[in-house]
């Protein structure tokens, strides 16, 4: 199974057995429930909520390829199960331990 399907069958898996458990009330709220996700997968090096700049801002070892599919995956996995986001201009930005300030992918939750 490649990096790709497994950060996204965690999330989603996480996402579900935690969903009732979290007290998700606004996007900030949100954001980092999405990073305590992210770092329950194990392939993250950091997460950060940037609430000024409405980012979550995640770090992974992974090409700008696979970043903007598993970017994609989560803003989906979050759109399906939440509309905290809805409208906000939060976006989820991917990193890699190479990339500097310049994110890989960049997706908008919706």
């Amino acid at each position: 199974m490649n990096k790709l399907m497994l950060i996204v069958i965690l999330f989603a898996t996480l996402f579900l057995l935690e969903a009732q458990a979290a007290e998700i009330n606004n996007p900030v709220d949100g954001a980092y429930y999405v990073c305590v996700l992210m770092e329950h997968t194990g392939l993250t090096t950091s997460c950060e909520v940037k609430g000024f700049g409405k980012t979550v801002d995640v770090r992974i070892d992974t090409n700008g390829s696979e970043a903007r599919k598993i970017c994609v995956g989560i803003a989906d996995t979050m759109a399906a199960k939440t509309t905290i986001f809805g409208g906000a201009g939060w976006k989820l930005r991917i990193f890699s331990p190479y990339s500097g300030d310049q994110p890989i992918a960049v997706c908008p939750f919706r």
